[in-house]
C-alpha cells in the first residue's frame, strides 16, 4: 500500500501555522529520478528520498499509556538499507530546546502528540522524550533537512517530522489489523498468527518485539520512501525479538 503524505488532510500536519505550505512534504530542491526510490539505485539524492535508508515506523503497546484501543507511537526513525540501525544524532545544530513549546503553536498536533506520543514517564517527560526522538531519529531522516524545503520556515522540519509520523499512525492502525483479525487484548496468540495479521494489511512482514520474551511490547512497520512523501510498506530487514515457540501475551492496558 502506497502512502502519500499529500493526500492526507485532516490530520494536524497541515495546521502546523500559517505561514507554512498546505503540504508539510520536504520539497525537493535538488534534481529527482522520476519515482526515485529509497534503497534502489534510483534513490537519487539525499532530499529525494532518505540517504541509503529505509524509514521504521516504531509503535508500541504500553500498558497504562494512552488511548485502550491505540498503540502509542514510540518513533519513526531511519534504518540502512541493509539492516544496520544509522547513528544516533546527525545534525546537533537542530538540537532545538522548549521542543514542547514550538510543537504547542499548533494546538491540535499538540493534543494528538499529548495522546498517541505520550512519554512512559509521564506527561512531564512529554518535552524531554520528544526531544530525544527528534535530535537523535528525526534529524537523521536526510529528506527533512532544511535544505530540502523550497523557502523552508522556521521549524518546518519538526512539523513535518512529528505530523508524519502521526499519519502513519493513523494510516497503520494496528489495533484495528489485529482486532480485525480476532486478536485482542487479554488474549495470547502465537507469533506468527501477529505477523499474518499485519502482513494481510501492508504485504509485509513486520518486526515485534516482546518483554519476557512472550509479552508484547512493539511493532515496528518499515517503509521505502518514494518521491520524497510517498511511504510504502516493505519487509522487515530484522527477525521479530519474541520466542516464536511460546505464545505471545496482549495485555490489557
Amino acid at each position: 500500500m502506497k502512502i502519500s503524505l499529500g493526500s492526507i488532510s485532516s490530520l494536524a500536519i497541515f495546521s502546523a501555522v500559517k505561514s507554512l505550505p498546505t503540504s508539510l512534504i520536504a520539497r525537493q530542491v535538488e534534481t529527482c529520478p522520476i519515482n526515485a526510490l529509497s534503497c534502489t539505485p534510483d534513490a537519487g539524492g539525499s532530499c529525494c528520498s532518505p540517504a541509503n535508508s529505509r524509514v521504521v515506523l516504531v509503535q508500541g503497546w504500553y500498558q497504562g499509556l494512552g488511548p485502550a484501543d491505540s498503540f502509542t507511537m514510540n518513533s519513526l526513525r531511519a534504518s540502512h538499507c541493509d539492516g544496520r540501525r544509522t547513528r544516533w544524532g546527525c545534525d546537533p545544530s537542530r538540537n532545538y530546546p522548549n521542543l514542547d513549546s514550538i510543537l504547542s503553536v499548533n494546538q491540535t498536533l499538540y493534543d494528538e502528540m499529548r495522546t498517541y506520543w505520550p512519554s512512559v514517564n509521564g506527561p512531564d517527560r512529554n518535552d524531554e522524550f520528544w526531544s530525544h526522538e527528534w535530535e537523535n531519529q528525526g534529524t537523521c531522516i536526510t529528506t527533512l533537512e532544511p535544505k530540502c524545503f523550497s523557502n523552508y520556515t522556521q521549524y518546518q522540519d519538526v512539523y513535518t517530522y512529528f505530523g508524519t509520523a502521526l499519519q502513519l499512525h493513523q494510516q497503520h492502525d494496528l489495533f484495528a489489523m489485529l482486532s480485525n483479525s480476532n486478536i485482542t487484548p487479554g488474549g495470547s496468540y502465537s507469533l506468527d498468527v501477529f505477523e499474518e495479521a499485519i502482513r494481510s494489511y501492508t504485504g509485509f512482514t513486520p518486526k515485534i518485539t516482546c518483554n519476557q520474551g512472550s509479552v508484547l511490547n512493539e511493532i515496528m512497520i518499515y517503509f521505502n520512501v518514494r518521491n520524497g512523501d510517498q511511504y510504502e510498506p516493505t519487509d522487515s530487514t530484522e527477525h521479530s525479538f519474541c520466542r516464536r515457540q511460546s505464545m505471545i501475551h496482549f495485555p490489557v492496558k
